[in-house]
């Protein structure tokens, strides 16, 4: 995802932060946050207490407006891996906190949104600031490609485009590692379906933990 060439603090949280975030990170001095929020014209407050870079994308100020991140076919065709529909955006949101659910889900009333459970958690603000330090691109406002391919895999796409979606993948040179990953934290109505469709590549195969090979699922 293009970023721009001026950086932000923001961009080293992953993009986004929540004010709670902010004084934590200015060690509770509340008067840091405003020269902060104006400096370079670089970050902004999105709603209430949460600040985001200005260099966002319109999907990456859906997800962040809505408390949640880019998932699913969206984060896999911004990866260049054009798969279902091509409509309406697909967010990650969470369950579990009220009316905060619902409210969150009003203000995204064109996205397909998924409620499922992360198995590869977004990283905290730490997490993130340590990435950026050692050279990376720490992101907050998507989910990691290869939890999109999971969720895509068990719910959005067909047995056959997601026999389809493995090998472009893999001929890409995208980590078997974490095509792997994707495939075994998917149902296993999907592990049945690709065996069936001899849709697994070979190096994924070869990755594939034991455990797969002595249920005979692959």
């Amino acid at each position: 995802m293009p970023r721009a060439a001026t950086r932000s603090l923001l961009c080293s949280f992953g993009h986004i932060a929540t004010h709670a975030e902010l004084l934590e990170e200015f060690d509770g001095q509340e008067s840091a946050i405003l020269p902060f929020r104006m400096s370079y014209g670089r970050s902004e407050l999105l709603r209430m207490g949460v600040y985001v870079c200005t260099h966002l994308t319109d999907l990456e100020r859906l997800a962040a407006w809505c408390g949640g991140q880019l998932d699913c076919v969206t984060v896999l065709a911004e990866s260049g891996f054009s798969v279902g529909d091509g409509g309406e955006p697909h967010l990650r949101l969470r369950r579990g906190q009220g009316g905060a659910s619902g409210r969150r889900r009003a203000d995204a009333p064109m996205a397909h949104v998924h409620w499922s459970r992360l198995r590869t958690p977004i990283p905290s603000r730490e997490q993130a600031k340590r990435l950026a330090r050692s050279g990376g691109q720490p992101d907050r406002l998507r989910v990691p490609t290869r939890e999109a391919l999971r969720q895509a895999m068990t719910t959005c796409l067909s047995y056959a485009e997601s026999a389809q979606l493995l090998e472009a993948m893999s001929e890409a040179g995208f980590p078997a590692e974490d095509i792997a990953h994707a495939i075994a934290a998917a149902p296993r109505r999907v592990h049945l379906a690709l065996r069936r469709l001899d849709a697994v590549p070979a190096p994924v195969r070869d990755v594939l933990s034991d455990s797969f090979e002595r249920e005979n699922h692959f």
